[in-house]
């Protein structure tokens, strides 16, 4: 007997054996009492109707032929023979076959809806009671062992496991129930592949598809519940499945939002308690280097430590657009940009740094304005060339030059270039660059001291403009740090 039609075979021959001895205690009431005709044929009827009501229409149909012939056997005369004297016992006779046929035929029809409904709504009851226990009454996450252990249970089954995943692995096993199963790999490819109800070796496996998605797979051992009910169950339990991935990524987005707010709020502190110290310090280097105009040593002194406080705050600065972006509290705005404006903005902003040092500014004749945030790309520019002023010695030129990408008569974007003489890029800068960010690793890594940090910063600002950071190596010695930017439009697309 297949474990998807679990009512069987057993209990039909019960009608079968049940005609013979209906007609002959009907035949012997009716020949004690000595009924006539009519009133034996109605007897008869009653009998074949409550026979097909039993057994269905083709033994309503049998109980029939076989009362026809005992009513003409028995009570038509002559009686004793199945000849038929008058014409109208004829009449009589047919009409009676006619009746008795259709009448059991209706009776079975109706018998066979009725047991059609009770199943439709045994199927519905199991279904309901499913959904009730899956959906209004667990609310709570990480239940999908608890939601397995029902769905098997409503369905009939001994045991069995709910499988996660969609590929054509066994995949996770999330929860199991009973007695260990071991699914054939096989049946669940087929079941993954197919979308369908899959029955192999004595399991029923179930796919769990919600809204064109497969969740996983139900592999069920000895269930009693039919197709219909199956199917729908899966698909009930694949939507527990979703609301536990939906559950998942709720909390996961309530913790993204709370860690944004915090976020927000260390920006806020921030940028007061570092900036206030900062510019006390810098107002109090100045009145030290008006109070030791005389003496050269201690204003050399003074203005490296000049230098490294410009440093900072510009760090600072840099941490802070980046921890702005990365939080949604501001957004570039970008705006046609000079390469020419850039680079004079650049060297101003490291006036103490390239004090006495020769920088040479290269720009293309056909070179286009940039489409770009100006102080999201000032501080990626002023990163690159503060590293190539640490890198290069101090009588070598630092160059920063910008050209089109392209010299037809579409120019796909802006190229500008940092170049050094310096001993290059280590290695783990470069790494650093190429790998996911990792604020542990870009914080506390030693590629930090040699120009990573800067580097990492100048790359996630760049990047928040829609363009690119890239390190070569430069002919003869040195480093090229090459941005690609987008070209600023026409002013007729700005306008529309």
């Amino acid at each position: 007997m297949s474990l998807l039609d679990p009512i069987g075979r057993r209990g039909r021959l019960a009608p079968w054996t049940a005609i013979p001895l209906a007609l002959a205690l009907v035949t012997f009431l009716g020949r004690w009492a000595g009924a006539n005709a009519p009133t034996i044929g109605s007897i008869y009827l009653v009998a074949v109707l409550g026979l097909a009501a039993w057994g269905g229409w083709a033994v309503g149909a049998t109980a029939s032929l076989a009362a026809m012939l005992c009513f003409n056997y028995f009570f038509l005369p002559p009686t004793g023979t199945l000849t038929i004297a008058e014409p109208a016992n004829w009449v009589a006779l047919i009409s009676f076959l006619i009746a008795s046929t259709f009448a059991s035929r209706l009776v079975a029809t109706a018998r066979r809806e009725a047991e059609e409904a009770q199943r439709r709504r045994r199927e519905v009851e199991i279904l309901y009671e499913l959904s009730f226990a899956l959906f209004a009454v667990s609310q709570r996450p990480g239940v999908l062992g608890e939601a397995a252990a029902r769905t098997l249970r409503a369905i009939g089954a001994d045991s069995g496991a709910l499988l996660l995943g969609d590929t054509g692995a066994p995949g996770e096993i999330a929860s199991a129930v009973g007695e260990r199963i071991e699914p054939e790999e096989t049946a669940l490819s087929e079941t993954r592949e197919s979308r369908r109800l899959v029955e192999r070796g004595g399991l029923v496996y179930v796919p769990l598809e919600v809204g064109g998605a497969l969740h996983g797979v139900l592999v069920a051992r000895g269930t009693v519940a039919p197709r219909t009910v199956l199917e729908p169950a899966g698909r009930l339990l694949g939507l527990v499945v979703e609301r536990e991935r939906l559950l998942a990524e709720a909390a996961h987005l309530e913790a993204v939002r709370e860690s944004d707010t915090l976020k927000t709020s260390l920006l806020r502190a921030v940028s007061h308690d570092l900036r206030t110290p900062l510019t006390t310090m810098r107002l109090e280097i100045e009145s030290l280097e008006r109070h030791l105009a005389d003496q050269p040593q201690a204003r050399a002194s003074l203005h490296g430590l000049s230098l490294e406080q410009e440093r900072l705050a510009r760090r600072i600065d840099n941490l802070l657009s980046l921890a702005r972006l990365e939080a949604g509290v501001a957004r570039p705005h970008p705006e046609p940009v000079p390469p020419s404006s850039l680079f004079r903005a650049a060297r101003e902003s490291l006036a103490l740094i390239l004090d006495g040092r020769p920088v040479e500014a290269l720009v293309d004749p056909r070179c286009p304005d940039l489409w770009t945030d100006p102080s999201l790309t000032l501080e990626s520019l002023v990163n690159l060339l503060e590293n190539a002023a640490r890198a290069t010695p101090p009588d070598r030129p630092i160059e920063i030059a910008a050209g089109p990408l392209s010299t037809g008569p579409d120019t796909e974007g802006v190229w500008i270039e940092v170049r050094d003489r310096g001993p290059g890029l280590p290695a783990g800068v470069r790494r650093l660059l190429e790998s996911p960010r990792d604020p542990r690793r870009t914080a506390g890594s030693g590629d930090s001291a040699s120009g990573g940090l800067g580097l990492r910063i100048a790359q996630e600002l760049v990047q928040s403009n829609g363009g690119a950071l890239a390190l070569l190596d430069r002919a003869g010695g040195g480093t090229i740090a090459r941005l690609t930017l987008p070209v600023a439009p026409e002013p007729e697309e700005i306008e529309s």
